[in-house]
């Protein structure tokens, strides 16, 4: 199918992920014996029943039944995309997703990229025409080099350069907001005279831009319309570039107000930094940043705009707030930006206040919270602590069940003194007592299909070390057409992985049982004191071409009685025997 991402790309990228350092970056694992386990992320609980295995590359949960690959759980715990999760991991092990094999765009999608790529080229040239748009970051500190990271442009005081320099594309530079439609039915240039900053998305096209004035002008900053590219909540200025620059997670991402102060961190060093498109911080983005970082410093003003715009960040921020994610937030001096600190007291005194000056979540959240309840804050008062209780409880409630939310619950009740959330979290149902199967009732083994199954999605390597001859059973025997499948499949490619070859069911019946099997212990299909992968897949491949044999030579004796009287009774008498002797 077009757009399809190949399956072949997908079991190499598996293999080469490390499910481990993929979840543990979320939630913290524990080494248990063969195994890395942890509470559940999916449902509550107090006893750990999360399990990861690392030979196996997917994780499964004996309380829940969550199952599945490091796809599966990027799509699951941080509701990516399934594109989108294995582009996340493909770029942690840099690696490319193939272009050609990505959802398709539409013509007019690809009109407005390549307009607004090509708007992004006028405005580069015109840069490096222009002496007084050098001057100005010159000025500013911003060298040459910095301004080809970032791509920097300038677009000139004319009305029209851009449809006279991209000719035959005005329907898309208007429909990306390039362009302005009057009352009069004309159309111009949206920025002119401005400092030009592409805002690219996190796969390096341009969707907007952003236009600083040089002088005193107004607005200082003009930013994009929405577009259909274009959608100021769900995208951050400079990201691409954060991620360009540090191939690996960074320790932290500093999210600052404007895009100078983006550049200028980073051409100090700081190449860890973004900034929001002129709205308030979303959810969105508060999200998107986890999945870059586990720690996210909201950097501001220390004005009352700038408390404000910090307060509505923590709002977006509650609800990705969970064990091992830490929200921060850093107020600068009045009148201040990281732009002027870095310039006047270097990047390491930036640092410094960032590691030792910035709030933690729940600190800046119970300080905005008794300003909110009252006058300074003495919480002595009978009808502050209530107040504040009331106030904190919506906002507690919005971070996720879980550690995190325990702890900033425990920190409110013990500031008013009594208890706070009196709900708990529902206890799972008892489960009805299963009778404990006896082990000499076969009735009560598994399948050779289950077994074989089992043994080959705990080592695939199995299957290219027993005689392809032996794969010549029968595929009318229940689940032996998927047995084969897979067979055929660790053939064809010898290096897969068991998170490989899961991820070849997706979407498809077998994917919830095949999981289950992944994650069975082999002692569950041990027989005769069987245990090594390769023996259990062995034997219970004999097992199929044993009953195999059975079905053909029953569907023999089914044909008995209109055999022609040339076969004497005494030789249907030794059929009859050989087919009740393999019945045993």
């Amino acid at each position: 199918m077009a757009g399809r991402i190949p399956q072949s790309f997908i079991d190499d990228l598996l293999a080469r992920v490390d499910i481990v350092e993929v979840i543990d970056r979320y939630v913290p694992l524990k080494k248990m014996g063969a195994n890395h386990k942890a509470c559940c992320p999916f449902h509550g609980e107090k006893t750990p029943s999360f399990t990861v295995s690392q030979s196996k590359q997917f994780y499964h949960c004996f309380g829940c039944g969550v199952h599945g690959t490091a796809i599966s759980f990027l799509m699951e715990f941080d509701n990516m995309h399934f594109v989108d999760a294995v582009e996340y991991l493909a770029d942690r092990v840099g690696m490319t997703v193939p272009r050609d094999a990505l959802v398709p765009i539409s013509a007019s999608q690809q009109g407005l990229y390549e307009a607004l790529k090509k708007s992004a080229d006028y405005f580069q040239s015109e840069l490096r025409d222009s002496g007084e748009a050098v001057s100005y970051l010159k000025n500013r500190g911003i060298t040459g080099e910095t301004a080809l990271e970032f791509q920097l442009g300038f677009a000139p005081s004319a009305w029209h350069s851009l449809v006279k320099n991209i000719p035959n594309a005005e329907s898309s530079l208007l429909t990306s907001g390039m362009l302005v439609r009057n009352d009069s039915g004309k159309t111009h240039d949206r920025f002119r005279n401005r400092i030009m900053f592409p805002i690219r998305d996190r796969r390096g096209r341009v969707i907007g831009f952003g236009g600083r004035v040089m002088d005193q002008g107004e607005p200082k900053y003009l930013n994009s319309p929405e577009t259909p590219l274009f959608q100021k909540g769900r995208e951050l200025y400079g990201l691409y570039e954060l991620r360009k620059a540090t191939r690996n997670s960074p320790d932290r991402i500093i999210v600052v107000e404007g895009y100078m102060d983006v550049i200028a961190l980073a051409q100090v060093g700081i190449k860890y930094a973004v900034a929001t498109l002129g709205t308030a911080t979303s959810s969105e983005q508060v999200e998107l940043l986890f999945r870059e970082s586990d720690e996210i410093v909201f950097c501001f003003d220390g004005d009352n705009a700038g408390r404000k715009a910090a307060w509505r960040a923590l709002n977006s921020a509650l609800g990705s707030l969970k064990s091992g994610r830490d929200a921060r937030f850093l107020f600068l001096p009045e009148g201040k930006d990281p732009d002027n600190v870095v310039a006047e007291h270097g990047p390491e005194h930036f640092t410094n206040l960032v590691s030792s000056e910035a709030l933690e979540a729940s600190a800046f959240l119970f300080q905005g919270l008794q300003l909110q309840a009252g006058k300074g804050s003495e919480t002595t008062g009978t009808g502050h602590k209530a107040r504040l209780a009331e106030l904190a409880k919506p906002l507690i409630n919005k971070i996720p069940a879980g550690v995190y939310r325990d702890l900033v619950a425990g920190q409110l009740e013990q500031i008013v003194g009594v208890t706070v959330f009196t709900d708990k979290p529902a206890s799972t149902p008892p489960r009805p007592p299963v009778a404990q199967p006896r082990d000499n009732d076969p009735s009560n083994q598994p399948s050779p299909v289950r077994r074989a199954l089992t043994a080959i999605l705990n080592d695939p390597s199995v299957v290219l070390k027993i005689d392809p001859e032996e794969f010549d059973f029968s595929d009318q025997i229940p689940g032996a057409s998927l047995l084969l499948t897979i067979i055929a499949l660790v053939e064809s490619q010898p290096d897969v992985t068991s998170s490989g070859i899961l991820e070849n069911f997706r979407d498809r019946p077998e994917w919830n049982i095949l999981n289950k099997l992944a994650m069975a212990n082999l002692e569950e299909t041990a027989e005769s004191g069987i245990r090594d992968p390769l023996s259990i897949a062995s034997h219970a491949i004999r097992k199929l071409n044993e009953e195999s044999l059975r079905r053909e030579l029953k569907a023999d004796a089914s044909g008995l009685a209109k055999l022609p009287s040339a076969m004497s009774e005494a030789e249907k008498e030794e059929l009859r025997r050989q087919i009740n002797s393999l019945k045993k």
